[in-house]
């Protein structure tokens, strides 16, 4: 059984979770709490499997709240909140970095809480599944020897835990390093550009949703935009497809990006697979290394769920394994921008 605590100030958006969650033999919900300062006191008191939280409580807001039961007690914490505007999402990404796991969309018409009410039960199952997120205190490590090369492209792929991940990530990039950036990051339709919008105020760098026929300038990131696979084309620019079928489930794909790359110059990419349930990117990050291309994962103490980097790592399709800021160095180093 999965014990399940309701967090959130509105009593109608509680009763129809309840309703959502009532079906599933296996889920319950053991308590619910209308601001932050109470979801603490009922993770300690009642200590269930994960917690289904808002962001904009009050008495303490859910940042506040994430932040002290990750000190006091870590337990899976799945975000849903309103996409109204980039500043309420990037509110939302914030929660990611303090460690919850996912952000999901409230819903704002019926058809959204029918896609909520297929989606959720599963996520809570998954979520309730992984182990406690405490903090890792880890001295720097030096990656593999790597010789330092030109680099014409930097591609990421990420799906749960990967927000917090790419933050750090870009966050600890030196400026030097001037590849463009392709990212497909799995999350819900419509986040992508709050996504950005986080990324770009808490990196410095140019971070925007893809657009097609687009040559990022140096440097850039570019986000896959929903419900669309992000490609690199031979003339350097971005395809972005909203009509390919998705790849083991996802559009975009990491999988798609990788192996797009495989038509230009691999020994000329360096490829990253991020935190993420599944498999997805790991066998287009094996074509890559293939190829030529510099590969590598986050490893497992910093991920907030090792499928995707495990799955790779399993394949034989890298064997450099680091936390975020570590494969920063990492890449600087292969871009000759660190020594």
């Amino acid at each position: 059984m999965v014990d399940v605590l309701l967090v959130d100030d509105s009593p109608t958006v509680r009763a129809v979770l309840r309703r959502l969650l009532n079906p599933p033999s296996d889920l319950q919900v053991v308590g619910e709490a209308t601001n932050g300062q109470e979801a603490v006191d009922l993770v300690l008191k009642l200590r269930p499997h994960v917690v289904l939280m808002d962001v904009e409580m009050p008495v303490m807001d859910g940042l506040e709240a994430i932040q002290r039961i990750m000190e006091l007690r870590p337990t899976p914490i799945l975000v849903l909140t309103s996409r109204a505007n980039r500043d309420r999402m990037a509110i939302a990404f914030e929660a990611v970095r303090r460690g919850a796991l996912e952000v999901l969309p409230k819903p704002e018409a019926p058809g959204g809480w029918e896609e909520l009410a297929w989606r959720l039960p599963e996520l809570l199952r998954t979520a309730a599944g992984l182990p406690p997120r405490r903090p890792v205190l880890q001295s720097p490590r030096r990656a593999s020897r790597v010789t330092p090369r030109v680099v014409e492209w930097i591609l990421l792929g990420a799906s749960t835990g990967g927000p917090g991940a790419l933050r750090a990530f870009l966050a600890a990039l030196p400026s030097g390093v001037q590849a463009p950036m392709a990212v497909v990051q799995h999350i819900a339709p419509g986040f992508e550009d709050g996504l950005a919008h986080w990324l770009a105020r808490e990196s410095g760098r140019d971070v925007q949703v893809a657009r097609a026929k687009e040559k990022p300038p140096a440097g850039a990131v570019r986000l896959a935009p929903g419900k669309s696979h992000l490609r690199l084309a031979v003339d350097g620019s971005l395809e972005v497809d909203p009509e390919t079928p998705p790849r083991q489930g996802h559009r975009p794909s990491v999988d798609v990006l990788f192996e797009s790359a495989l038509s230009l110059r691999p020994a000329h990419v360096v490829a990253i697979l991020f935190s993420g349930m599944g498999s997805d990117g790991a066998y287009g990050l094996l074509q890559l290394k293939r190829a030529g291309a510099v590969t590598a994962v986050q490893d497992e103490a910093s991920s907030a769920v090792f499928g995707m980097p495990k799955q790779a790592l399993e394949l034989g399709a890298t064997e450099v394994a680091l936390p975020p800021e570590e494969l920063a160095r990492f890449v600087a180093v292969t871009c000759g921008e660190e020594g």
